[in-house]
């Protein structure tokens, strides 16, 4: 069969195999079928927005590309000879997620707000909340879509773990609360790249009245779900509390790229059967490294 590579649905025989290409242009080109905007892929790279942008024009006008979105399918849909080759931990699905992906049995869509030269929001598309970029290994340039859950086996045994329907019910509630959620982080970044005032003081409670009415209407929809809640095992107080710390969080950091797990003593106030979800990379450690120590995963498969 052949593919958008081929000239076959509108690619017009374009070859963007990795031997026609620069490292350089493997490189973004890569981040952006991650989900990765061209700000994004500029400061993980450490080079300009405009930089990122003109080798994507050097592209359009070399290789006959149309736009952005069709060098990301032809990518995409380039040739599998090398993939056998790849990470084991790599994520195997084309990005950006479609709303109503579901092949992946440990996916938890999530949205990713994209950024603007100014560090102003642009919009959102969604991704993953286990996927993060990763160095590929022996290289200093190459770069890839990791899940930290691990390979196709640790996936699954992650989704047994928490519990298939619980994750999709789970995935549900995390978008109806992401939905209540993103305009008061677009007022929340707005705020934070306000130039610097003479008034401090009025500037920090401006701030915090967003915080209070968030977490005033957050509150009122998690005991609306409190039913939804209880059925899930997560109780309504750790939720309003992990919701508190997160936002506390997004008001002194701002949108970052590191890692950020649930601290002990909140994770402390969830039952044990849902705690690898909250901390799915310490989880998947752990079974990593049951066998080592005697262990087995009955349990986590049960």
């Amino acid at each position: 069969m052949r593919t958008l590579a081929d000239g076959n649905g509108g690619g017009n025989g374009v070859d963007l195999s990795t031997a026609r290409l620069t490292p350089r242009q493997s490189q973004i080109l890569r981040l952006a079928a991650n989900g990765m905007s061209d700000k994004e892929i500029a400061r993980l790279l450490g080079i300009t927005h405009r930089t990122v942008r003109t080798h994507f024009e050097k592209l359009f006008k070399d290789r006959g590309i149309r736009n952005r979105s069709q060098a990301i399918a032809l990518w995409s849909a380039r040739s599998t000879g090398d993939r056998h080759m790849r990470p084991a931990d790599e994520c195997p699905y084309p990005k950006p997620f479609p709303p109503d992906f579901t092949e992946c049995p440990a996916y938890q869509g999530t949205q990713m707000v994209t950024l603007d030269l100014s560090h102003r929001p642009l919009g959102s598309v969604m991704t993953c909340r286990h996927l993060e970029s990763r160095l590929m290994p022996k290289t200093n340039y190459r770069w890839y879509g990791a899940c930290v859950l691990g390979d196709a086996e640790a996936r699954r045994r992650w989704s047994n773990a928490v519990g298939v329907e619980r994750l999709h019910d789970i995935s549900t509630l995390r978008q109806e609360v992401s939905a209540l959620s993103m305009p008061y982080i677009q007022q929340l970044l707005d705020l934070k790249n306000m130039p610097a005032t003479d008034n401090p003081l009025a500037h920090t409670r401006r701030m915090q009245g967003v915080v209070d009415d968030f977490m005033t209407k957050m509150t009122a929809l998690l005991r609306e779900r409190k039913a939804v809640l209880d059925e899930l095992h997560l109780p309504l107080e750790a939720c309003i509390r992990l919701l508190a710390m997160a936002i506390d969080r997004l008001v002194q950091q701002g949108l970052t790229e590191s890692e950020w797990e649930v601290p002990d003593e909140v994770l402390a106030l969830f039952p044990d059967d849902v705690r690898a979800y909250f901390q799915p990379r310490r989880a998947t450690a752990a079974w990593a490294q049951a066998p080592l120590r005697g262990g087995n995963h009955s349990a986590a498969n049960s």
